[in-house]
């Protein structure tokens, strides 16, 4: 079993390569939004910035939990394919 989790989460590495770089984007957006919203204050632009991080990881899990349901339904269509 543990095996099959290892491949699944290899097989889905090139599908997260892509999230990530839309979730850094993102999350380069809403820092610069902070900075801008609170350019003076250092208190609300730290709390908007760990805003902007628990958004950016938020993404990358729910991405990468969706390539790897695609990944596993591409592996289980080939499985039960008959000759």
């Amino acid at each position: 079993m543990v095996g099959f989790l290892l491949f699944l989460l290899l097989a889905s590495e090139a599908f997260s390569l892509k999230v990530l770089d839309r979730c850094e984007i993102d999350y380069r957006r809403c820092t610069f939004d902070c900075v801008q919203e609170f350019p003076l204050d250092k208190e609300k632009r730290k709390g908007c910035e760990t805003r902007c991080k628990f958004d950016k990881a938020l993404c990358e899990v729910r991405e990468g939990v969706r390539g790897t349901i695609e990944n596993l339904k591409r592996f289980l269509e080939g499985f039960s394919k008959e000759k």
